[in-house]
């Protein structure tokens, strides 16, 4: 009886030496038993960042780098995600990233990229906004407070002009349509300031479509010009209506009117400005754009 206490008082022993030798290997070299948490500190050029419009790319978007950073290398990957915590900005008009701070090294980076906002939002300021941040602990890490406020800034003015219609005349007993697309007409700006003209669109296109942004505070007018009207000769004499729309994305400033001053009898010897209309001005105060018929 006594040499099989023996044997069980031996057998613990050795397990207890073997169960030590394990757990001195956990704690040798790179065990994480004496990992110490950093503190991530994040960083960009600008905590206020504004965006215009105009400035962002439809295909690329507009990047704005956020940085992480901790004070030296720790032996494990540190992944910061970026979140929305706060801003009326639908998550369809920005994508937020994931910093990775890999092992062995100090800092790692990503993109906010911001996308033309939603042009069904409404907002007193022509805008949209959003504040983003971290969590204030991650997986191996803590991160120092970190807030960064974007807004979008609404700038462009998209002007439409069109003379879509019919018209039908008798000829000799038989009516004859004729369709106002077969014209052409393109939309242009002047400056009253300078009298310089530029192109908004100058397509073949029955609705010309072209956007008004970064202009110099002032008044400018648009113009519908006839390029060519293979309607001249026949002297008909019949009204062209030409309806100007006009909306600023993400706000209020929206509006269409017509104009009924053009006829096909207009003169058009395929060079600008020689038979033209005087659709409307536009009052530019930095991104706000007045639009009156004129």
């Amino acid at each position: 009886m006594k040499n099989i206490n023996k044997i069980f008082f031996l057998l613990a022993l050795s397990a207890g030496v073997i169960t030590t030798s394990c757990s001195d290997d956990d704690n040798t070299g790179a065990s994480l038993v004496d990992y110490k948490s950093p503190t991530v500190t994040l960083t960009t050029a600008s905590t206020n960042v504004v965006v215009a419009e105009s400035s962002i790319d439809p295909e690329d978007g507009y990047a704005i780098t956020v940085t992480a950073t901790i004070p030296e290398p720790v032996q494990a990957h540190l992944y910061i995600p970026l979140e929305q915590v706060g801003g009326n900005a639908n998550s369809g008009d920005f994508e937020l990233g994931t910093i990775a701070i890999l092992a062995g090294t100090t800092s790692g980076s990503t993109d906010v990229t911001i996308w033309p906002g939603d042009c069904g939002t409404v907002l007193s300021g022509g805008g949209e906004t959003l504040t983003v941040g971290a969590p204030a602990n991650v997986a191996n890490a803590k991160v120092s407070p970190f807030s960064m406020d974007i807004t979008w800034v609404k700038d462009l003015l998209e002007v439409s002009l069109t003379w879509e219609g019919t018209y039908t005349y008798d000829d000799n007993g038989e009516d004859v349509t004729i369709d106002f697309c077969e014209m052409d007409l393109d939309s242009m700006i002047l400056d009253t300031a300078s009298g310089s003209v530029e192109y908004l669109a100058g397509t073949s296109d029955c609705t010309e479509t072209g956007i008004i942004s970064g202009l110099a505070d002032g008044q400018y007018v648009i113009i519908a010009d006839v390029y060519e009207n293979p309607f001249y000769s026949a002297g008909l004499g019949a009204t062209v209506p030409l309806t100007l729309s006009y909306t600023q994305c993400g706000t209020s400033n929206a509006g269409s009117f017509v104009n009924n001053t053009l006829t096909t009898n207009a003169y058009a010897p395929e060079t600008p400005l020689t038979t033209y209309v005087f659709m409307a001005t536009v009052d530019v105060v930095g991104t706000t754009y007045t639009v009156t018929a004129l």
